[in-house]
């Protein structure tokens, strides 16, 4: 005769406690992105101190519960695959971020390092120049060797997720915000007689995890695509 043993009340709390950190890390991007709140406590302290913390925990929680859901899988069961896919889901997404984010990365590319693009719109947010690097550190800033049009440089800007808040004859700018934190990178195209360059800049000085370089090659691959 099947068990009529109700499911111990401590497997759901544990098994709710792994979802803890994602739960967390999502109400900290909503209240940076629709809040205001500032990064240091959303970004900084809540997600990469406190849900960072949770997901250890979580994970030790999802362990407990895969080990009491072994003695009655018919009815624990399925609290052990949810709570190990949530545990273990979510510490490997904080391990891999981590482990990018310790990568050195770039934080100002330009495809013409000897005399980047200047930002006009945007000065006042990138006066200094002096850690511009190029195609050493971002294989993907490639100069685009004609003059485009600037209406090939804007549509390549929005194309790549930059919507553009300067657009001159030869110089167009345009601002990227992420989706996750709101973390904004701004990008500059010069067009010059035989050659457009490209800059892309974070304003955010926390590392990126290469996401400055990332943002560059869809710039350069778009603009690419412009002149064919």
């Amino acid at each position: 005769m099947p068990s009529t043993k109700p499911v111990p009340a401590l497997i759901p709390w544990l098994t709710a406690l792994t979802a803890a950190p994602l739960i967390l890390t999502v109400a900290a991007m909503a209240a940076t992105l629709f809040g205001g709140v500032d990064r240091a406590i959303t970004y900084d302290l809540l997600t990469w101190t406190v849900a960072r913390g949770l997901a250890w925990i979580g994970c030790g929680a999802a362990l407990v519960v895969a080990g009491l859901a072994l003695r009655d899988l018919r009815r624990r069961g399925v609290f052990g695959a949810i709570a190990l896919v949530l545990a273990g889901g979510t510490l490997g997404v904080f391990l891999e971020q981590g482990r990018r984010l310790a990568e050195p990365t770039p934080r100002d590319v330009s495809t013409h390092v000897a005399e980047p693009p200047a930002f006009r719109r945007l000065a006042a947010l990138h006066r200094d120049a002096s850690d511009v690097t190029g195609p050493e550190t971002c294989p993907a800033a490639r100069t685009i060797p004609t003059q485009v049009l600037a209406q090939q440089a804007v549509s390549a800007l929005v194309d790549a997720g930059f919507p553009v808040v300067r657009a001159a004859t030869f110089e167009v700018e345009g601002v990227h915000e992420g989706a996750w934190f709101g973390f904004a990178y701004d990008a500059v195209i010069r067009i010059r007689p035989g050659r457009t360059d490209i800059r892309v800049a974070a304003r955010d000085p926390r590392p990126d995890g290469g996401a400055t370089c990332r943002l560059m090659g869809k710039i350069v691959a778009a603009l690419e695509d412009e002149v064919r």
